[in-house]
């Protein structure tokens, strides 16, 4: 979108970084002398990031603990979103441009999806453009809550479910108010269809692309990754394993050869194999 010259306004948790390219741009680097400086640059007229730091209120390990702490968490999300939202957003000493959609990476689904719902209906409320809500699903935000299992007695299996129960609703709900759809795959594109009632033209898949920072490690890499992790002196019993399959194991040093690599001297030349 900034590469298209949008306006885009990040909304996340305090903590959480940018891709390289971003933060770049959100710096107060002076340089100008390289096509990147001048990239970013760009970005940084276009681009604002809100963050968020909600409280996060102490975690007991009772059942009277967790009664308090979810709430409590759920409280705090709330204020930082609903302060978000309608104070920060609202700012246009930065950029005077009215929102235009808002997309929602899904999960986080609670209370995410309810107060972005809320806040583009107040926008049209107010005779304001209504801000189009898009929800971008990369998962679903009920399988987030934790399921019960064969070994949990019976209050708490009532308990869990209903809470899955509930938040699974919750999800199907808002999903039919969202004005668009993204999905990072085929399968969640079905699945939506099917379960929460969502297809049609207002979806479309999405696959996911890594940014170029992400890429296949060299054998050079991984060798120099697992002598510095040592994974063989963390494991003793790994020894007995790879001298059964390497015959070669006892004539090279620990620094000559890790768990997955070993490096050998081949024509007075260092090479690195798997």
């Amino acid at each position: 979108l900034l590469e298209h010259g949008h306006y885009v306004t990040l909304i996340g948790y305090v903590g959480e970084r940018l891709i390289p390219a971003l933060e770049k741009s959100t710096s107060d680097d002076d340089n100008t002398h390289s096509s990147t400086a001048t990239a970013t640059k760009k970005y940084h007229q276009n681009l604002r990031v809100l963050r968020m730091k909600p409280h996060l209120p102490s975690k007991l390990n009772n059942i009277t603990g967790r009664l308090f702490y979810y709430p409590l968490r759920l409280i705090s999300l709330m204020y930082c979103l609903f302060y978000t939202l309608w104070i920060q957003l609202q700012d246009r000493t930065t950029i005077s441009i009215p929102v235009d959609v808002i997309l929602v990476q899904n999960p986080p689904s609670v209370p995410t999806l309810l107060l972005v719902y809320l806040y583009c209906v107040w926008e049209g409320l107010l005779g304001r453009k209504r801000p189009r809500f898009v929800i971008d699903w990369h998962n679903l935000g009920f399988t987030m809550f934790e399921s019960p299992t064969q070994q949990t007695s019976f209050l708490r299996t009532i308990i869990l479910t209903s809470i899955r129960t509930i938040a699974k609703s919750y999800e199907r709900i808002l999903a039919a108010m969202a004005d668009a759809h993204l999905t990072v795959t085929h399968a969640m594109e079905v699945w939506l269809g099917e379960h929460f009632n969502v297809h049609g033209a207002n979806v479309r898949v999405l696959y996911d692309k890594p940014p170029m920072l992400f890429r296949p490690t060299t054998i050079d890499e991984e060798h120099e990754l697992f002598q510095r992790l040592d994974l063989e002196g963390e494991n003793e019993q790994l020894h007995g394993w790879l001298d059964h399959v390497d015959e070669t194991h006892e004539e090279q040093t620990p620094s000559e050869q890790t768990l997955f690599t070993k490096c050998s001297l081949q024509n007075s030349e260092q090479i690195i194999q798997p």
